[in-house]
């Protein structure tokens, strides 16, 4: 027996090729039963006019800064000069099992708290 198990079909007949293979279904082709994504009767405004988004053609706006300021590496100050880092937003799985502790202290809860500490959440 061939490697592969057991084949189906006649040996020496000619099969015809996969005709699926050819047709297009990416999303948007009429022919392949897709959808035509909605089309927007104005064009998009930009958020900022034209003259306020620099390009890369256009001359430093700070001539002074080295282009490594508030990186740890190069010149320029470190990350220091950017001020503290804000706190990380509060995870709303512990607030909620806080405030379920408040109402009802419980042993199970005390431990999910103890898990998410462990986890660093």
């Amino acid at each position: 027996m061939p490697r592969g198990g057991k084949r189906q079909g006649t040996q020496g007949k000619a099969y015809s090729n996969r005709s699926d293979l050819a047709t297009n279904y990416a999303p948007g082709n009429a022919a392949a039963g897709g959808i035509e994504p909605a089309r927007s009767a104005q064009p998009m405004m930009p958020l900022v006019g034209a003259d306020e988004v620099p390009s890369l053609t256009d001359p430093t706006m700070r001539p002074t800064e080295p282009v490594t300021a508030g990186l740890d590496v190069g010149m320029g100050g470190g990350s220091e000069t950017l001020g503290p880092m804000p706190p990380p937003p509060a995870d709303p799985v512990r607030q909620a099992i806080q405030a379920m502790m408040l109402v009802s202290p419980n042993p199970d809860l005390a431990r999910v708290l103890a898990r998410l500490d462990y986890e660093g959440r």
